[in-house]
C-alpha cells in the first residue's frame, strides 16, 4: 500500500508544515489563496479521510489539500 492509499494520519489539532510535491504547487497555481511552502499550520478540518484543511484555506471551493503534502511539525516539548 502507498501513501495515496492510505487514510490521513492526521488529526484535527495537529501542527503540520507544508511541503508541497510539484504536483501540489501545480494545483495551488490555480487558487487564489495560497500557502506558503515550510510554514506551520493548525489542521482545522479532515475531509473524506484524505484532506487537510487549515483555517488559511478553508473557504476554497476545491476543497482541502490532499494530506502529503503536509509533514507532522515534531517540536521539542
Amino acid at each position: 500500500m502507498n501513501t495515496l492509499q492510505k487514510d490521513c494520519p492526521f488529526k484535527v489539532g495537529d501542527v503540520v508544515v507544508y511541503r508541497p510535491s510539484e504536483r501540489g504547487l501545480g494545483y495551488e497555481v490555480m487558487d487564489d489563496k495560497r500557502l506558503i511552502p515550510g510554514k506551520e499550520y493548525v489542521i482545522s478540518e479532515i475531509q473524506k479521510g484524505l484532506y487537510v484543511v487549515v483555517p488559511e484555506y478553508k473557504d476554497n471551493p476545491r476543497g482541502g489539500i490532499y494530506w502529503t503534502e503536509f509533514e507532522k511539525d515534531v517540536r521539542p516539548e
